[in-house]
């Protein structure tokens, strides 16, 4: 691309690689969205099912997943004609999303020569992002309820089963780990639930001890790298003297 003088193109430099970048993902996204389009992935809302009748299955197809993938193969077509029209180029590959995406890649200085290109990432990029919702929904928010936390509470669980319980929890639980309960229970802070338990069973601890025990005993900061440093700069500025 260092070759090509900027002046002829419609598309900078550094959104050229940014979409040839793009473009190269697209061919494994496409395998994932058919598996999204036939059911044969866990994505989005349970399917339609062929009539209200209870005993009816579900449609193995995802109507979202199908918009998605139409979508994303118009936006490549389009900018592929384009692309042959004004450059004059003819195309002879095959013609599913992943092919036409290689192509794009392959013919990438002529598609930022051609007029009208500079709206092409935009485009091709919201087209992708429509299609990795659908292949990578964002988790569900987890909502914890006060009659949930209460439950939680009096639950008694061994210290890996808490500090899981407290990643879900949030802030300011995340970092409630293994090694933080039992930096407590050595500080006594916490104490396990009396037994008996067999010789390999993990200790048990009451969840709301913990929690409180966590919030009212702040974890003692330690000391960042800056600061190991500075202790031994003096002994730098000494061997430097000696050099001179």
């Amino acid at each position: 691309m260092s070759e090509i003088d900027p002046s002829q193109l419609y598309i900078d430099v550094p959104t050229l690689r940014d979409l040839v970048t793009l473009l190269r993902g697209i061919p494994d996204l496409a395998e994932d969205l058919e598996d999204a389009v036939a059911g044969r992935a866990r994505l989005g809302a349970a399917n339609t099912r062929l009539s209200s009748r209870s005993s009816d299955q579900p449609l193995p197809f995802s109507v979202g997943a199908a918009s998605a993938r139409d979508h994303l193969h118009a936006v490549l077509v389009s900018w592929v004609r384009l692309v042959c029209e004004q450059r004059a180029i003819e195309y002879a590959g095959d013609t599913g999303t992943a092919d036409l995406a290689r192509w794009l890649i392959a013919n990438v200085i002529a598609l930022a020569m051609t007029e009208g290109a500079d709206t092409a990432p935009a485009d091709i990029r919201e087209a992708v992002e429509a299609v990795e919702r659908i292949v990578c929904p964002p988790p569900s928010p987890i909502v914890v309820t006060a009659d949930a936390l209460e439950s939680a509470r009096l639950a008694r669980l061994n210290a890996s089963g808490i500090a899981t319980l407290a990643k879900e929890l949030g802030e300011p639980f995340r970092t409630l780990t293994v090694r933080r309960i039992q930096t407590l229970r050595d500080a006594g802070r916490v104490q396990p639930v009396p037994g008996p338990w067999a010789a390999d069973w993990p200790e048990q601890f009451v969840v709301g001890a913990v929690l409180d025990a966590h919030l009212a005993f702040p974890a003692r900061r330690r000391k960042t790298g800056v600061q190991r440093l500075e202790v031994h700069q003096p002994r730098l500025r000494v061997v430097d003297r000696v050099a001179d």
